[in-house]
């Protein structure tokens, strides 16, 4: 049954994203990992009963309960770069002080414990309340939630059974870390925020979904689907510079030096050949001379 209301849900949802142009970041965006879960993505779990890949949907199904310390990760090529990574969201329940959280870690995998950068959907005290987390490595924390005395504005709500799409990204220039939810038929605006003074990272090597040192209530469950997940980093405006600059030289190099060799060959070439003419014709003029002196004395 449950199956069956997401497949009719997202067939819907699908059909009407077509229609919206994806969101685009500035900059020279690379990416270094996507999957949309048309196939296994092959992601590394410790539970992959309860957290795994959908082959009916073609979506990867968690299922996370607190004290279990469950994690699933992708390793990803990420050297420190600005990157931005987007993901497609159905929550399906979101049970009391239960959370899903996805984005980037370290080996540990710990959710309050550096070095980690993500983005959590969390059924509180408050409500369904969105955060945007990041531990640097000495564990220094800065959060933000949708609630509105941690914000400043009105406080946003997610609800189950509604797909969402996620922006999570960090500019490594600016030290920022930012978040923006958007309803995932229309792409509008849900919520979003930017975390300044985001520094002091450590290294950060997977995607990561988990639980590990969550302990706040071990009988409540987030159950839902995750979608389309793409990951880009953007490099510096000084390296693309430096880049062009290297070039110019070499293509002046390049220019000047074909004319020099092939006058050379062409002044080279009648040189040996002019010789040997020149001096059969002498001998030939000298033998004829000779010749003509010889003939009158012979008559006589």
């Amino acid at each position: 049954m449950v199956h069956a209301m997401i497949r009719g849900s997202l067939l819907a949802v699908v059909a009407f994203s077509l229609l919206i142009a994806p969101i685009s970041a500035s900059g020279t965006g690379v990416v270094i990992y996507s999957t949309d879960f048309s196939s296994d993505p092959g992601w590394t779990t410790n539970n992959p009963y309860t957290n795994r890949w959908d082959s009916d949907l073609g979506m990867f199904r968690y299922f996370l309960q607190d004290s279990t310390n469950a994690f699933v990760y992708k390793k990803v090529p990420y050297k420190g770069e600005s990157f931005q990574l987007d993901y497609d969201l159905f929550p399906v329940q979101t049970q009391y002080q239960s959370s899903f959280r996805f984005g980037i870690g370290d080996a540990d995998m710990y959710i309050n414990q550096g070095t980690t950068i993500f983005s959590e959907f969390e059924n509180s005290i408050y409500g369904n309340l969105m955060w945007l987390r990041s531990i640097d490595r000495t564990n220094q924390r800065r959060e933000i939630s949708s609630y509105f005395q941690s914000y400043g504005g009105p406080t946003v709500s997610f609800t189950d059974g509604t797909p969402y799409h996620v922006v999570l990204t960090y500019d490594h220039r600016l030290q920022q870390a930012g978040i923006q939810v958007s309803f995932l038929g229309n792409r509008s605006t849900l919520w979003g925020y930017t975390l300044d003074s985001i520094s002091n990272l450590g290294v950060m090597d997977r995607l990561v979904i988990s639980t590990i040192g969550d302990y706040t209530n071990p009988s409540s469950a987030a159950e839902g689907y995750l979608d389309n997940v793409t990951f880009q980093v953007f490099h510096d405006v000084v390296e693309t510079t430096a880049t062009t600059a290297t070039t110019s030289p070499a293509t002046t190099w390049v220019t000047v030096s074909t004319p020099k060799t092939t006058p050379a060959a062409t002044t080279a070439t009648p040189e040996p050949t002019a010789a040997p003419l020149s001096l059969l014709t002498g001998m030939v003029a000298l033998a004829g001379a000779l010749l003509l002196f010889l003939l009158p004395v012979s008559r006589r």
